[in-house]
């Protein structure tokens, strides 16, 4: 037994382009709402100021160079690697985390450790590396790629 009630055809293909649309649109704001700096995408970040620690009591400003590392790094997270040397060297993101609004990142690496925290909303970045001799404080800003 089949029911009439009354819609065209026509009717009936504009509601489904309607709710398709309302559909496609919720999808766009949901994606935009995502932070911009959450990993998802690889980011730049670029090392505007560095503090050296060599003695609880002496630290020295300096930059990227002051370091030896590279003034912009790149960090994706997807490969969970870091790159930007002119050398072609690479580091391993050993963990990913969020939290407070914040992409962290860390790993190890010869005897040392590091940490990276990546504002979700400004980009703005802060790391810091320990060495067997001391350690590093890096600040900076992020974009994404």
């Amino acid at each position: 037994m089949s029911v009439d009630l009354g819609y065209s055809l026509r009717s009936m293909t504009l509601v489904r382009l309607g709710t398709s649309a309302l559909v496609l649109l919720a999808l766009t704001v949901a994606a935009a709402a995502a932070p911009p700096y959450d990993g998802s995408k690889p980011l730049k970040c670029s090392i505007e100021t560095t503090m050296i620690c060599s003695d609880p009591s002496v630290c020295v400003r300096g930059n990227a160079d002051t370091v030896g590392l590279p003034a912009v790094l790149n960090v994706d997270v997807g490969q969970r690697v870091i790159s930007g040397a002119a050398t072609g060297r690479t580091i391993k993101i050993a963990w990913v985390n969020t939290d407070g609004g914040r992409l962290l990142i860390g790993g190890t690496e010869v005897g040392g450790g590091w940490t990276m925290a990546v504002s979700q909303d400004s980009g703005a970045m802060s790391s810091a590396v320990l060495v067997r001799s001391g350690g590093f404080l890096l600040f900076g800003s992020c974009s994404s790629s």
